[in-house]
Order: structure tokens, then sequence, then C-alpha cells
């Protein structure tokens, strides 16, 4: 779907701080699987009672959760905007648009929505959240009129 500018009511891309603490489950399991992976490949090294095995264990957790966010920042560029009937949800260069009728909160205050029917972690920060749940709310409020 192709929207003019003065369409778009709010864009946003995501910041490190919406990808570190707003991620999907996918991409936690994604962030635990590296480093169960680490742990391995540092075990079959060292010793786990010397301490250079647990200085090593933390600088990889370190490393998977804290480098992590810059990762998904480089590969998916995550864009959001948000124009009086639909959310947009640009990653990794493909566009996916929501209309506002099948945006719905699950968890009030939280970044989970429910989007055509499917459950998906929005990493935006809490102001694009204010937006997105203040024009919810005016859809579906003028909705209720007609």
């Amino acid at each position: 779907m192709k929207n003019q500018a003065n369409e778009i009511l709010y864009q946003e891309e995501s910041g490190y701080k919406d990808l570190l603490l707003r991620k999907s489950m996918k991409m936690r399991l994604m962030e635990t699987v590296a480093f169960v992976i680490g742990m391995l490949l540092l075990s079959s090294f060292f010793n786990s009672k010397t301490d250079t095995f647990k200085i090593m264990a933390f600088a990889i957790a370190i490393a998977v959760v804290g480098l992590a966010p810059f990762l998904y920042k480089w590969v998916l560029r995550p864009t959001y905007k948000l124009t009086k009937t639909h959310l947009i949800i640009t990653m990794s260069g493909r566009e996916e648009s929501y209309p506002l009728s099948e945006v719905e909160m699950i968890y009030e205050g939280r970044h989970f929505y429910r989007l055509s029917g499917k459950r998906h972690s929005l990493m935006v920060s809490k102001v694009f959240l204010n937006k997105l749940n203040e024009r919810l709310y005016l859809y579906h409020k003028g909705k209720k009129r007609r």
C-alpha cells in the first residue's frame, strides 16, 4: 500500500532500547540458542571451575544480550508508520499494512498487539504506542457512532 507523506500521522524507526526491551519471543529464543551454543563452545575449551570460564561466560551473556539489538537493527531495519486508518510495519524492506480495524491491544500498557489475528510484539517507543492506542480509541469511537 502506497501512502502519501501527508497521510502519515507518526513514523518511527526502532531504537536500541526498543529492540532490547520489546523483542518478540522468536528473537528471545534465538538469543537463548546463541548463548547455549557459546557456552557449549566455551566449555569445550575451558574447565567450568576456572575463573577464565566464568569471566568468558559472563562476556558471552553480555555480548549476546547487549549486541543483539544492533544486529536486529542492521538486519531488520524496523520502521513503523501510523496513518489515520492503517498501521504500516516495514521489516527487512518488506512492508505490511494492517487496517486499524484488525489491530487490537492484547495487554494493557504493553507492546503486544493482535494484528490480523496474529500476536505481534511492536518494537517501538512508548510515545508511538501511546499514539497508536489513541488512534485506535478514536477509530473505534468513530466507528461506533456510525
